[in-house]
């Protein structure tokens, strides 16, 4: 059993690695797009049509990417005064709890955006400038929510264990 769980944190891992590593070169796409439309702006009198968008989109498709990353390092802002006082097994108890939480979160997000990605596609709803379509977005995000999730429930598993852990 413990076999099967280590082979699908493996799997987990290498998706939210090339997750990380899309997430990169959405912000180098972003850096090129915005330094072509100044340079297009300033120096041609002609900017890029859609940078806004461009922009707008691929910074909300960075953030969903970078988050299962970030999950996995623990490089989330926390405030941890009070539970720094508590005994190791206490704090691996609650941060199993917590996990248990941001999963199920996580999942009702995933959920809604899925919903509305729906309802985006059956009303054929598309960007002002660049006519692109909204919900493969959408369902991009929900995708990264999942494993965001997925990657919470793996930290959950490891917290509890810990606690059950005679060493």
């Amino acid at each position: 059993m413990a076999n099967i769980v280590e082979k699908a944190e493996k799997i987990l891992n290498k998706i939210v690695d090339i997750q990380q590593f899309i997430s990169n070169m959405f912000l180098i796409f972003i850096m090129v797009m915005i330094t072509l439309d100044v340079a297009g702006r300033n120096f041609l009198n002609k900017p890029l049509k859609g940078t806004y968008e461009m922009t707008e989109l691929g910074a909300a498709l960075l953030v969903f990417f970078a988050l299962a990353i970030t999950h996995r390092h623990g490089d989330h802002i926390t405030i941890d005064f009070l539970v720094d006082r508590f005994s190791t097994k206490a704090k691996h108890v609650l941060n199993g709890v917590i996990e248990i939480v941001i999963t199920f979160t996580l999942l009702f997000m995933a959920r809604h955006i899925f919903d509305n990605g729906l309802r985006f596609m059956e009303r054929k709803t598309t960007t002002s400038d660049l006519a692109l379509s909204i919900h493969p977005f959408l369902f991009v995000i929900s995708f990264t929510l999942v494993i965001f999730a997925l990657t919470a429930i793996f930290k959950a598993v490891t917290h509890f264990s810990l606690v059950v852990n005679k060493k």
